[in-house]
């Protein structure tokens, strides 16, 4: 059986996602056993077609709703009527590329979910609010998450029936497609209540989030010295993005803003703390 990469994108990131998500995941990735997908929340004729080119697969999406929460609605459809894969990686598309091979991953024999989870959270307690969950569920998540470190709900590899039982948990559980966030917390939750298994963390590296030294050389980033497999320039709008220039066809310009980093850092213990 094969695996499947996923991913879904708007027009808003579609140049990303082709040229830097797409040819970062081609040139350091072995795909010989792997689909590449990827959902369509609009994406220009021009993007489809060279995405064709490329042997992409695309779904048409037809859920409306913020595209971070509609997207599991369209991956769970996919699936259930797709027979032929056996793991999966389902990313984020607009602030991530691949610098290695992560083929060893996908083709092992993955029991549950295998994630990557973050040295400092950011707060995620302002999107739990009854108009968004139900207030059972938010006292749940409140108790089982306390003190737990936040898994980055961005890079998550698993095999296909566990993805489907945790596609069908947030299709049954987000009451608001257009709230930001909360994907990230039910993730979390199911996750910490079904199993995981910790990834190291160049696996998902986000700079603001994770407190290992960053080097970039040779338009390369490496943690440690050790050559990061997949960077995550996380953060809900641009101006919280930590590296500036970030992509895989401008490689050679991206540069840390490490102001912004220890600022976000810091806003985040004194918000989580407030919220103990």
């Amino acid at each position: 059986m094969k695996n499947l990469i996923a991913t879904a994108c708007n027009q808003k990131y579609e140049q990303f996602l082709y040229n830097d998500w797409l040819m970062s995941l081609k040139d350091n990735v072995n795909l010989n056993n792997t689909d590449i997908l990827v959902i369509d929340f609009g994406l220009s004729s021009n993007i489809l077609t060279k995405l064709k080119k490329e042997n992409v697969l695309v779904k048409k999406a037809n859920t409306k709703g913020n595209i971070v929460n509609a997207r599991f609605i369209e991956l769970y459809n996919f699936l259930i009527n797709n027979n032929n894969y056996k793991n999966l990686l389902f990313c984020d598309s607009g602030d991530i590329i691949f610098q290695n091979d992560i083929s060893k991953i996908l083709n092992s024999k993955i029991k549950n979910f295998l994630v990557v989870c973050e040295d400092i959270a950011p707060p995620m307690s302002l999107v739990l609010k009854e108009n968004n969950l139900d207030k059972t569920l938010i006292n749940n998540i409140k108790s089982l998450l306390h003190n737990k470190k936040m898994i980055n709900a961005g890079v998550i590899f698993g095999n296909k029936d566990s993805f489907i039982s945790l596609l069908e948990f947030l299709i049954n559980n987000l009451k608001n497609l257009n709230t930001w966030g909360l994907d990230q917390l039910l993730i979390n939750y199911y996750l910490y209540k079904h199993g995981f298994e910790e990834l190291e963390d160049i696996y998902n590296f986000i700079p603001t989030t994770h407190i290992s030294s960053l080097t970039i050389k040779n338009g390369k980033l490496f943690k440690n010295n050790e050559l990061i497999y997949i960077v995550h320039n996380a953060g809900n709008k641009s101006f919280f993005r930590p590296l500036k220039n970030f992509g895989y066809s401008n490689k050679n310009k991206i540069r840390l803003n490490r102001l912004l980093v220890y600022s976000l850092r810091i806003i985040y213990k004194i918000f989580n703390k407030r919220s103990d």
